[in-house]
């Protein structure tokens, strides 16, 4: 009951695109969750699914190094698609997805760092940011980039990265 609760909810963020028997898709990204919804009418959601994985409990329990190692990198990895990968036939691949979790401000800023307020994370930004943590994570120094080093942040690249590649969505819009 707690999670239709919370799937409700996330859905209502449609009204804020103002449009009606569109496809739309919205996700945000807990602490110990992913939420993540799916559908064409106004006011009920077609598709939704709650994800065990989360920001803090893949750093928490996958990461024990920080940054975390490339084989803690390579679990956490495993673990989201394992969680994930089961719903890929059920969703609509192609279309944009939306959230306003604010914490996606931050990995926006850091896609389009000379963009006043950006709002759109395309495949090819994460892939980027992706990398670049990769890089730190294969040893590279932290000092030499300005992404945050914190394992909380790597979890949530690494759940958006893997949302976008095996949902099949090509974006995430940010509407906060």
């Amino acid at each position: 009951m707690e999670q239709e609760n919370e799937l409700s909810t996330l859905y209502k963020l449609r009204s804020i695109l103002q449009t009606d028997n569109c496809l739309a898709s919205f996700i945000s990204i807990k602490s110990d969750k992913t939420l993540l919804v799916q559908g064409t009418e106004v006011d009920n959601y077609e598709y939704g699914a709650v994800f065990r994985i989360g920001a803090n409990n893949v750093a928490n329990n996958y990461f024990k190094h920080n940054p975390p190692t490339p084989s803690e990198t390579e679990e956490g990895i495993m673990i989201v698609e394992d969680e994930i990968m089961p719903f890929h036939k059920k969703l609509t691949p192609g279309t944009t997805l939306y959230s306003d979790d604010s914490d996606l401000e931050t990995v926006l800023a850091l896609a389009h760092p000379n963009s006043k307020d950006p709002k759109t994370l395309n495949r090819t930004d994460v892939e980027v940011l992706f990398g670049r943590l990769s890089a730190i994570i294969a040893g590279r120094p932290a000092s030499m980039d300005i992404l945050p080093t914190d394992n909380e942040f790597a979890a949530r690249l690494l759940i958006i990265r893997e949302v976008l590649h095996h949902l099949g969505f090509m974006q995430i819009e940010y509407i906060g």
